[in-house]
């Protein structure tokens, strides 16, 4: 069981000053972002209305692309502090690290249980917007893969509003064997309803607790997949030629 102390509470709360600048980092990116989201490739986000005006909220997404990572903060910008963990080894590249960190970024090690990002990500939910993908990497054939138990835990932990998010027509931009259009390509991020996931919180702090959560929030997001199948460009599609949902254990559900 992990337990926040007060201590920690206070360390990975963001200082008016660091809020400041990471206003100023987002909003000195947002020319660029229009640009190449609205400008060149005709984006758009369905459900803003179900981002909460204030408080924290834990963007859940499925994830396709590097186009992903700005596409959601883009649209779900606010002047609230908007934070998002990312690979350790983006931040050992020159200009990259820093600029990551201006926009509101910090680093997180893969393949590992990195207990301090974990909670560094249970407390700024509590407060702030935060991106996370719970599959924990990238997908390869579209069909979203088994949720990470270390989401659940931190919903568990912090009990934010969790928003399930998809990503449509992203893997347009890194698909493989496919032409890499910079321009043209439709993408939406589509924000739902807030996750209801009271019934867990009486449950014992454990990880099959930590994965039902994290297993609902993938089943919301294929909801939202299923639902809104006629936006993709290419729809994956099941056998019998409905839309696919969730990839668990090598079999689309």
């Amino acid at each position: 069981m992990l337990i926040i102390s007060e201590d920690e509470e206070k360390k990975f709360s963001l200082s008016p000053i660091q809020s400041f600048i990471n206003l100023i980092g987002r909003a000195s990116g947002m020319p660029l972002a229009w640009l190449f989201y609205k400008a060149l490739n005709r984006s758009r986000a369905i459900g803003l209305e179900n981002l909460p005006k204030e408080g924290g909220a834990l963007l859940a997404s499925n994830h396709v692309s590097g186009v992903d990572t700005m596409l959601i903060p883009y649209f779900a910008y606010s002047k609230r502090p908007f934070i998002t963990p990312a690979k350790e080894e983006l931040f050992k590249v020159p200009v990259m690290g820093p600029i990551l960190k201006f926009w509101g970024a910090f680093p997180v090690k893969r393949h590992s249980r990195d207990v301090e990002s974990m909670k560094r990500i249970a407390v700024s939910a509590r407060k702030y917007m935060v991106m996370i993908f719970p599959e924990g990497t990238r997908t390869k054939t579209g069909n979203l893969l088994k949720g990470r138990p270390g989401v659940g835990w931190i919903a568990y932990s912090a009990h934010p509003v969790v928003i399930p998010t998809l990503v449509i027509n992203t893997d347009k931009f890194f698909w493989p064997g496919r032409p890499r259009p910079w321009f043209g390509v439709p993408y939406t991020v589509v924000f739902g309803e807030p996750v209801d996931l009271s019934r867990f919180y009486d449950l014992p702090d454990t990880k099959e607790t930590s994965q039902a959560i994290v297993d609902e929030i993938m089943d919301k997001i294929g909801e939202l997949k299923k639902k809104h199948s006629d936006i993709y460009l290419n729809p994956v599609l099941l056998p019998d030629g409905s839309p696919a949902g969730q990839l668990i254990d090598g079999v689309v559900k």
